[in-house]
């Protein structure tokens, strides 16, 4: 059986990117407008992810690693992903 592309990617991605410097890009770069629960509970194709980027450079965020958060994003929520059911905080954590 074949896996999906979309989960042959995100294998890809954890074996040749470094989550933690992923997730202190999505900090640095995201977290300083939105909260992490925004983020990951978007859904959307890797093309997508890179148009939303393109944006948010274009309203001011200085990416400084555009290609890390662009794999990280697009492996961890794409648009081939469920949709989180369970409430998050606003730092992307479980509510209790």
């Amino acid at each position: 059986m074949l896996a999906p592309a979309g989960l042959l990617a995100a294998s890809l991605f954890a074996a040749d990117v470094d989550i933690e410097a992923a997730k202190k890009e999505e900090q640095r770069e995201c977290v300083a407008c939105h909260g992490l629960r925004f983020i990951h509970s978007q859904r959307l194709s890797k093309t997508a992810w890179g148009k939303e980027l393109d944006k948010m450079a274009g309203w001011g965020a200085e990416i400084k690693d555009r290609q890390l958060l662009l794999e990280y994003l697009s492996a961890e929520y794409g648009d081939t992903k469920p949709v989180p059911q369970d409430p998050l905080s606003s730092d992307g954590s479980k509510v209790k």
